[in-house]
């Protein structure tokens, strides 16, 4: 999907009171636009791997009204620690690079901190004299021998990196609680995403099936303003979980520790909640999105839990 409609996004506000056949059928009939009157694949195709719950039918009992809080990945729920700081990860980088170009180079050479895993392909190899016009079309290569790498490695996947304090026991706490859904919203690319939580024994916390947004569902080739991609995957998530939910969505909450992660939420119209647990400040999240509430981080499962209920 190459833009995802806000529209489509926001189903659980325009279709609220109508159960969720009644708005499947409504959303499948297309074609569908988004804001840019360009043509979209439907967000229930197959081609987007949705599933629903069972769900009830139009006069029987209310549905469940779900909130969706997706995560952020690094330094959100994990930290990279050590001299092996997130090794497999960059390894990959490093492979898809020497593969499909030839080059031999690392993330290093640019900026990376808060952008996504396509961007940063993109990046790089601008730095290195590729034309971003090539560089975007051989992104569908990159991206594959990034996960091919990862993949044949993949007991080393949660090499370098560790689980941040707080962040099992809200993730158990909302996987009981049917008043919510959970799922990733990352730069990583999904494999790798969701790679990492299942060497560090996160991946079961999820709602099932794993669902959420990545850097391979989207990439605009916008280097500079590394938010925008991070606002797509956050309204494709949001469309991924209506498919999924007893009923429409009541409220998205995005958690995550970089400007760019509360300015994508405060953008696509999820609550934005920062933590400072990766390498900025809550000054800095702020100034990205002054609506946002930020947290030391996710410890005080109680004070969380209260922001998700509100």
């Amino acid at each position: 999907v190459g833009s995802v409609c806000r529209q489509m996004a926001y189903i659980g506000h325009k279709y609220t009171g109508i159960c969720i056949d009644c708005c499947m059928r409504v959303l499948r009939s297309g074609p569908w636009l988004c804001a840019r009157n360009t043509p979209l694949t439907s967000p229930f195709s197959p081609a987007l791997s949705l599933q629903r719950r069972p769900s009830r039918s139009c006069g029987g009992p209310a549905a469940a009204m779900p909130r969706l809080v997706s995560f952020d990945v690094d330094g959100t729920l994990i930290k990279s620690i050590g001299a092996r700081a997130n090794q497999l990860h960059r390894e990959a980088f490093t492979a898809a690079f020497k593969q499909v170009f030839g080059i031999d180079t690392t993330i290093d050479v640019i900026p990376h901190h808060g952008s996504t895993d396509t961007l940063i392909l993109v990046a790089v190899l601008v730095v290195h004299g590729i034309p971003k016009a090539e560089a975007m079309a051989s992104l569908p290569a990159l991206q594959q021998a990034m996960n091919s790498y990862f993949a044949a490695n993949i007991d080393r996947a949660g090499d370098g990196l560790e689980v941040l304090p707080g962040v099992v026991d809200l993730l158990k706490a909302l996987k009981e609680d049917t008043d919510f859904m959970t799922c990733l919203v990352t730069g990583n690319l999904e494999p790798i995403g969701w790679g990492k939580m299942q060497a560090l024994g996160l991946s079961d916390l999820f709602s099932t099936p794993h669902f959420g947004g990545f850097g391979s569902d989207f990439c605009s080739g916008n280097t500079e303003e590394t938010w925008r991609d991070r606002a797509e995957f956050i309204r494709l998530a949001a469309m991924k979980a209506a498919g999924q939910a007893d009923g429409p969505i009541t409220a998205r909450f995005h958690i995550g520790d970089a400007p760019m992660d509360v300015q994508a939420a405060a953008d696509a119209g999820a609550v934005p909640l920062g933590v400072t647990t990766g390498i900025y400040t809550k000054e800095q999240l702020l100034v990205a999105a002054p609506s946002a509430t930020i947290l030391e981080g996710l410890g005080d499962l109680s004070k969380v839990m209260d922001i998700l209920r509100q």
